[in-house]
């Protein structure tokens, strides 16, 4: 790759790891009028956007792009709250489940205007219209897929005691 290729990657590397750093700031701060951080958002936003609302906790960190352990930390400050449900997982029994549950589905329903208007306020000095945001998106979106990691839920989903939350 030439020289100038790999300095205008590295400035978008750079540009869009402080968009992301800035649309973080502003959403905790958001978000802190609900008690709860990005990084927790983010956990029940993502389970409660899954098939069936629950995912290994190490499918869950690496569909986050988050450390295992700052996942267990997320889910650990949630689930006193009762947003979210651990258990094991019934065919393995070193992996362990995390599951939105109804209070969690209340919560999100309950914070989730306050999260778009925070990332809009962001992304407003974008300067880009809606129809542009959507390119902008379809074409980052194939450098975060997860197509290639396996899944390990299928197993799983069998297995559930509980049903999944709507």
């Amino acid at each position: 790759m030439e020289e100038a290729a790999v300095t205008a990657g590295i400035r978008a590397y750079e540009t869009l790891a402080l968009l992301g750093r800035l649309v973080e700031t502003e959403a905790n701060r958001a978000l802190q009028q609900f008690g709860v951080t990005w990084e927790e958002y983010l956990v029940l936003s993502h389970l409660h956007r899954t098939p069936n609302h629950f995912l290994h906790m190490t499918e869950l960190a690496t569909r986050l792009g988050f450390s295992r352990s700052r996942v267990t930390r997320a889910v650990a400050r949630l689930e006193p709250r009762g947003l979210i449900a651990r258990s094991a997982c019934p065919t393995d029994a070193r992996a362990a489940h995390a599951a939105v549950t109804e209070q969690g589905v209340t919560f999100l329903r309950q914070s989730n205007d306050t999260y778009e208007a925070a990332v809009r306020r962001c992304l407003a000095g974008l300067r880009v219209g809606a129809d542009q945001m959507e390119v902008l998106a379809n074409q980052l979106q194939p450098l975060t897929d997860q197509h290639d990691r396996p899944t390990a839920l299928t197993g799983c989903i069998a297995h559930r005691r509980r049903p999944a939350v709507h």
